[in-house]
């Protein structure tokens, strides 16, 4: 038997007000912050990678600096939108969109955000984003 998870009752005006863009958009940028430092928790004494996490209003970069002598780099750029949150790898050969995820407020009353059409966490939209650039050897 499974459990009902909707909600027989809730304001699902106020419920999608605070489903906001922007409020979601922080979280994320709040959640890569702990993501970089467990990650840097991690790195061994004689490891040279470095991460950093650069922001502004409207975006974020999680940063892997990877030879300190020449500045390689490549970076994730997160951008609040409108309307969505977009998601780029930047590198020395340009930047290329990966995806870009929507909020939706499901039947449960949660907030979620949706990429390709597939409701997920913030965490699980986090992996997507990051897990390349932070565990590339």
């Amino acid at each position: 038997m499974t459990e009902n998870t909707v909600p027989q009752s809730l304001n699902w005006v106020q419920a999608r007000a605070n489903c906001s863009i922007h409020s979601i958009f922080k979280a994320l940028e709040q959640g890569a912050r702990e993501d970089i430092a467990e990650i840097e928790s991690l790195l061994t004494a004689h490891d040279e990678t470095k991460f950093s996490v650069v922001a502004s209003s409207r975006q974020f970069s999680v940063i892997r600096v990877s030879d300190p002598m020449t500045s390689a780099s490549e970076s994730v750029d997160v951008r609040c939108q409108r309307d969505d949150i977009t998601v780029h790898r930047a590198n020395t050969s340009g930047e290329e969109l990966m995806f870009t995820a929507t909020l939706t407020l499901n039947n449960e009353g949660r907030c979620k955000l949706k990429v390709n059409g597939v409701e997920m966490e913030q965490w699980q939209v986090r992996r997507m984003a990051l897990e390349a650039l932070l565990f590339r050897s």
